[in-house]
């Protein structure tokens, strides 16, 4: 697809900054068009940051999340004026480009299935319908609801519509559940969501016990054009922050099989038109488990792991799907990357050493701290706590996981409590 003659605009739901400097390098100037809430224009600055990116020609306010306003904004906005592609920046996106892809009959998710992959308990439903292997779950309203599910029993409770592992936890029998349910429903992300009152919804599951992985899919009218599968690390204990990804995962012929069929299955459950799917399972005895499923660009640099591995452009084979167009898939990796997120015991930085170090090691393609001495760090309770990342490419997966794991060893974090200060 040629993207210097696109016909007309794109258009994005979401001002997804990472994803911008991606199209930057293949999109014409002025061509996107961004909507985004007016109050998160003005907490993240957004008109600022816009003006920084060649492709951006104009940013619309108006509601998308849980709101459909942004349909008749945009309309209003455009004139008319054709549009080429609909694409989701962020999380909160997906239900909105879905519903203007469909309007405006382009490829995209299909409504239906972006209202299931917005919503937790949606999705439960309509895998379970399917057939898909699922935890048991249920709706929670209240710390009662939660313990009456438990029972005596390992249990995840989450929220069923945010986003970045905010306010999941993994409960154990003997927890505080009280003191999990308003920790799960206190946990904020205020700079992507507006400042008016949004419906929530929660859920408890059935924890399932095994390997985790990701599985990235890019999907063309209901069916999968390519796949991979990704090595996840998280944390231990009651916060699953994602601590690493390896692409391709190693595994043999027959497991990768199962999870390929189990997406499949995935991609009819919904109804799944055109796009991307980033969706997580737990490996046990019996096979892939669906954890949840993300409609959106995955994040924690995936993307950057797959164009690595793979020597391809995943998000311009996007963008040529939602155009409509064919893209050009590797579906066999000559390479292997692997990423290690960086974290902090909690309390100002005082010392950072070894990114140097770090850097050096052979394979290293990235290595970058997001914090320096002075910089207060948090406990580790979502994907936001992180404090930096290690990237490497290598021959192979374990040999990638490896360098990885080496050049985070080198790095080192001082903190100090202020009483120690």
């Amino acid at each position: 697809m040629e993207f210097e003659s696109l016909p007309g605009r794109v258009v994005m739901v979401g001002f997804g900054k990472l994803l911008l400097n991606q199209m930057e390098q293949f999109l014409p100037e002025n061509s996107v068009v961004v909507i985004e809430d007016p109050d998160i224009i003005r907490k993240r600055a957004v008109h600022d940051a816009a003006a920084e990116l060649r492709c951006v020609g104009s940013v619309v306010a108006a509601p998308y999340h849980q709101n459909l306003a942004l349909v008749e904004a945009a309309e209003a906005h455009l004139r008319d004026e054709p549009v080429s592609l609909v694409l989701a920046g962020l999380e909160y996106g997906v239900h909105g480009a879905a519903v203007l892809a469909e309007r405006w009959g382009l490829p995209g998710a299909s409504s239906a299935a972006a209202a299931a992959l917005t919503d937790k308990l949606r999705l439960r439903e309509a895998a379970r319908a399917a057939g898909l292997r699922n935890p048991d779950w249920t709706e929670v309203h209240g710390p009662g609801d939660v313990k009456q599910f438990a029972g005596d029993g390992s249990v995840v409770l989450k929220p069923a519509n945010r986003h970045a592992s905010l306010g999941v936890q993994l409960l154990e029998p003997g927890d505080d559940l009280d003191a999990a349910w308003e920790l799960t429903v206190s946990a904020q992300d205020t700079l992507m969501l507006p400042d008016r009152d949004l419906a929530w919804r929660y859920m408890a599951e059935r924890r399932v016990y095994g390997h985790e992985y990701s599985v990235e899919a890019l999907v063309r009218e209901g069916e999968i054009v390519f796949v991979n599968v990704t090595d996840k690390l998280t944390a231990p204990g009651r916060h699953p922050v994602e601590l690493g990804h390896v692409v391709p995962a190693g595994l043999t012929e027959p497991v990768r099989e199962s999870f390929v069929e189990a997406m499949n299955g995935l991609v009819g459950a919904i109804g799944y038109g055109t796009g991307i799917l980033h969706a997580e399972w737990i490996l046990n005895e019996d096979g892939p488990v669906l954890i949840e499923c993300a409609g959106r660009v995955p994040g924690d640099s995936i993307t950057f792991l797959l164009d690595a591995a793979y020597g391809g452009n995943v998000i311009r084979s996007l963008v040529t799907l939602l155009g409509g167009g064919t893209p050009r898939l590797t579906t066999e990796p000559p390479m292997s990357a692997a990423i290690r997120f960086l974290t902090a015991t909690p309390g100002t930085v005082t010392e950072v050493t070894g990114v140097d170090d770090a850097q050096a090691v052979p394979g290293v393609l990235k290595a970058s701290l997001l914090v320096s001495p002075g910089d207060r760090v948090g406990e580790l309770h979502s994907s936001w706590d992180r404090v930096g990342e290690i990237m490497v490419l290598g021959p192979d997966s374990s040999s990638a996981q490896a360098g990885a794991e080496e050049a985070a060893s080198l790095v080192r974090i001082v903190t100090a409590e202020a009483a120690a200060l």
